[in-house]
């Protein structure tokens, strides 16, 4: 009898360590956190590691581990980074491509090892889901504000201007110069002179700008993609004495160049005035909202094939309290509310005036 007892006794506590094993390893799976990878195009940009950094918050805040990976600047070297990510496994792989023709075998992979795509800046069908600012309304709020520039200067729509872009091929680059140009050449009286590839580099714009004060002696104005092209740019005319700013514009210098730009990084350069307008896209905000986005997929929610968002347009009119929005988001980064868009944050936490909704 005594045996048996013990028998019974054993059984039973093997079975009650086997319960608990089963609901520790239950616990442990429903508690795991999602790995999510963010594939850069390359390092060293501020922009890209302010939204890497966002990122990691939303990942602080959601429950996920994040790391960013860079991808050298060379497509190639993405695409062979991209298989050893899908070997890895994390739950989700953000994508900011850099040729994204380079990168379509890659994505065919991850998708055959069951691992999900977030593209970035750019719609690619074959992604899992692609998350994009809307970049022909970017170039297309450009032209207006360009064409008010031009109306003020000649007192009608006319002259001559000219687009620094970035990588040619890159739909980032491509797309938003195309808003444009298509827009402005529905305007009779504006020529644009010409569409100049940068690489995104700061030398090749200053290169670029020394070329068009050469070879286009009437230029007006010029849009560039990002302020990372403008201000060297704009430090070329300085030099030369033919940069346009607000201060001393065209009444003052018949042959001085404007800027007017895109992704907002050097904002404050529109309150001081070496920039007629920029339009922001807060690598905070679209850090964090990418992040959120790709946290969605990971946890299996449903999310939009392709996500569209808005770039919010930075002029004299707005800038300070512009700049207020930015810098909270920088250094009030842990407790920032990220809202749905930049212009609901501008209007309703700053009485910010948003002057590119009918744009």
């Amino acid at each position: 009898m005594r045996s048996g007892s013990w028998a019974r006794r054993g059984l039973f506590c093997l079975a009650a360590i086997a319960a608990v094993v089963a609901v520790s390893a239950a616990g442990a799976s429903q508690t795991a956190k999602p790995s999510i990878v963010w594939l850069e195009q390359g390092a060293g940009n501020p922009y890209w590691e302010a939204q890497h950094k966002a990122a990691a918050e939303a990942g602080r805040r959601l429950g996920f581990r994040f790391k960013a990976v860079s991808g050298n600047l060379n497509p190639q070297d993405q695409a062979n980074i991209m298989h050893q990510l899908v070997d890895q496994k994390p739950t989700v792989i953000m994508l900011n491509s850099i040729d994204p023709k380079a990168m379509a075998p890659a994505l065919a992979y991850a998708k055959q090892k069951g691992v999900k795509v977030l593209n970035m800046y750019g719609v690619d069908g074959k992604a899992t889901a692609s998350v994009t600012f809307d970049e022909i309304r970017t170039g297309r709020v450009a032209a207006k504000v360009t064409l008010g520039l031009l109306k003020q200067r000649y007192g009608s729509a006319k002259g001559e201007v000219a687009v620094l872009s970035g990588i040619l091929g890159q739909p980032a680059s491509d797309i938003r110069a195309k808003g444009f140009t298509d827009y402005m050449k529905k305007q009779s009286g504006v020529k644009v002179d010409a569409v100049q590839p940068t690489n995104w580099a700061a030398d090749k714009a200053s290169a670029a700008m020394q070329d068009f004060l050469v070879k286009f002696p009437n230029l007006a104005f010029v849009y560039t993609l990002s302020d990372t092209l403008a201000l060297p740019a704009a430090n070329i005319a300085d030099r030369q004495s033919k940069l346009c700013t607000q201060q001393n514009n065209w009444k003052q210098n018949s042959s001085c160049v404007g800027f007017v730009s895109a992704d907002g990084i050097f904002a404050n350069q529109v309150k001081d005035g070496k920039f007629f307008a920029t339009q922001l896209y807060s690598p905070e905000w679209s850090g964090f909202l990418f992040a959120q986005l790709a946290y969605n997929l990971a946890a299996g929610k449903a999310v939009p094939k392709v996500t569209k968002i808005n770039a919010f347009l930075v002029t004299p009119q707005n800038a300070t309290c512009s700049l207020k929005m930015i810098n909270d988001m920088k250094s009030h980064m842990r407790t920032f509310p990220f809202g749905p868009s930049l212009q609901a944050i501008a209007k309703t936490k700053y009485h910010c005036p948003v002057l590119d909704s009918n744009m």
